[in-house]
């Protein structure tokens, strides 16, 4: 590494890298893969009923129940946590701190571009989002451990209070200036958004032009729900804490760490398997963390906020625990390639995704049920892993990773 006085930064070089994390990012991205192929295929959708053939199982509402219970909202947890934790070594690689901040801002608004061009292309993208709370948590960085972790419990039950208001008129929430703008968009593009019918009728059945007209209506859309649902909360709240855990490296010493990462996992699991469960009872076919405005929907957030952060940590307290066993660490490192090119495995998903459930390739969304969505994503997640281990012999750096340290580092 070159000296940390010079003006000039530099990327980290791949050997220095710590497996077990590139190892858990792939973990949480095949979880993410998951909870997204569930909103890609339009599952449940108004107007899919009468779409043919409809490749469905038996155990297709028990598969969807699952994926709401244990999946949705954990993954991406974990994938924040871990972003979080990955500012924290950043900043801890270089003494010159205005040198290492600036060029982490640089990074951020790079992968802001990057976030912007894929949710025009996938209104689900959380690129651009993470990339905007990034620049918050750019300002928490002098904050001490202590105060950063009660931060982080005020946040997890932030989006309580943010429901609260919604009690009164369905109006007042933070995302209203963005649904507002989705049906100027709408309107102006000609694309009747009181249509219950509306995604299909575009995003399944009308080939590209209809995914053309779709497209900027949803980027709107996406952020008056992330706001409706208090997200900027949940994802700084994992930030903040992957930042605390980041500082002390526990990773170098685990050893030292294994009572309180089985107790993290005990309880994690203890406390949101429960509320995960009763709120995807509750929701299955509507989606885990939103709801109607009334009481009922105070009850999703609050299950949300005491199940979803918690269950999280338990799944990577879990890893971490059968990562320090001789005979679990190979097979869980077989996940580390596909995590050390984590931005162009999520991209990958969704150009796949795509050309299988949108008319723009073979239109099958509304047609395959979430049986069939768990075997995708498992056969996704080794075909990433080849390529990923195809790849990562051949070049440092996966292929988008590649481009964004280029153009962070100008060299």
């Amino acid at each position: 590494m070159p000296d940390a006085s010079t003006s000039v930064p530099a990327p980290i070089d791949p050997a220095a890298r710590v497996t077990l994390l590139d190892a858990l990012r792939g973990f949480a991205l095949f979880g993410v893969c998951l909870g997204n192929l569930l909103t890609f295929s339009f599952w449940g959708s108004p107007g899919t009923e009468g779409l043919a053939p409809r490749h469905v199982l038996p155990t297709d509402h028990a598969a969807e129940f699952l994926i709401h219970a244990l999946v949705d909202g954990k993954f991406y947890s974990i994938f924040s946590l871990l972003f979080g934790l990955g500012f924290a070594l950043q900043l801890g690689r270089r003494d010159d701190q205005v040198t290492a901040l600036s060029t982490y801002r640089r990074r951020l608004w790079i992968l802001a571009a990057i976030g912007f061009v894929h949710l025009l292309a996938w209104f689900g993208d959380i690129l651009l989002f993470y990339a905007l709370m990034g620049l918050v948590l750019v300002r928490l960085r002098d904050v001490d451990d202590r105060r950063l972790l009660r931060w982080v419990v005020i946040l997890l039950a932030l989006p309580i209070l943010n429901y609260l208001p919604l009690l009164i008129h369905p109006a007042l929430s933070l995302g209203t200036p963005f649904f507002a703008a989705a049906y100027g968009v709408a309107s102006l593009v000609g694309v009747d958004i009181t249509d219950p019918n509306v995604l299909v009728h575009h995003a399944v059945q009308g080939g590209w032009s209809g995914y053309l007209r779709i497209s900027p209506v949803g980027v709107f859309f996406r952020y008056g729900d992330l706001l409706w649902m208090g997200r900027e909360f949940k994802v700084l709240a994992m930030f903040a804490l992957g930042m605390v855990i980041g500082r002390h490296k526990p990773w170098e010493r685990l050893e030292v760490h294994l009572p309180l990462l089985r107790r993290v996992c005990a309880w994690g699991i203890a406390v949101g398997l429960p509320a995960c469960l009763l709120l995807a009872r509750r929701s299955v076919g509507v989606g885990a963390d939103t709801g109607e405005p009334g009481l009922a929907g105070v009850l999703d957030a609050v299950l949300y906020a005491v199940g979803v952060a918690p269950l999280a940590l338990g799944y990577a307290a879990g890893f971490v625990l059968l990562w320090q066993r001789a005979a679990w660490r190979p097979r869980l490192a077989v996940l580390a390639p596909t995590g050390r090119m984590a931005l162009t495995s999520y991209l990958m998903q969704t150009v796949i995704a795509l050309t299988l459930f949108y008319g723009i390739g073979f239109g099958l969304g509304g047609r395959v049920g979430p049986s069939w969505l768990v075997l995708l994503a498992i056969a996704i997640l080794v075909l990433q892993t080849l390529f990923s281990r195809w790849w990562l012999a051949r070049h440092r750096f996966g292929p988008m990773e590649g481009l964004w340290r280029r153009w962070t580092y100008r060299a």
